[in-house]
């Protein structure tokens, strides 16, 4: 059986703006999704925190940072991906 390799959680702050930078710089409109429903503040609170337990968060910062202006795809290598793809999905169709 394989071992989990545990590390600890990053902090909280920054995980919270990390999230809030992807949302931003894949056009995902976080806070148009929790007035419309599509996310609850619930679903927002379990995002930061699966950011905080992502090991991925160096390459997180080097991807955001290589993103111009225009909006990107999330990265396959971000925990929150599905949530963001879901956000976009149901704000291009509303």
């Amino acid at each position: 059986m394989p071992t989990a390799h545990l590390h600890p959680l990053g902090p909280e702050k920054r995980h919270y703006w990390l999230a809030v930078t992807m949302a931003r710089k894949t056009g995902a409109d976080m806070q148009r999704a929790l007035d419309d429903g599509v996310i609850s503040h619930e679903d927002w609170a379990t995002l930061v925190q699966r950011c905080r337990g992502c090991g991925w968060s160096e390459g997180c910062d080097h991807w955001m940072m290589a993103q111009g202006p225009d909006t990107a795809d999330v990265p396959e290598a971000c925990p929150n991906a599905a949530v963001f793809a879901r956000v976009l999905s149901a704000l291009t169709t509303a």
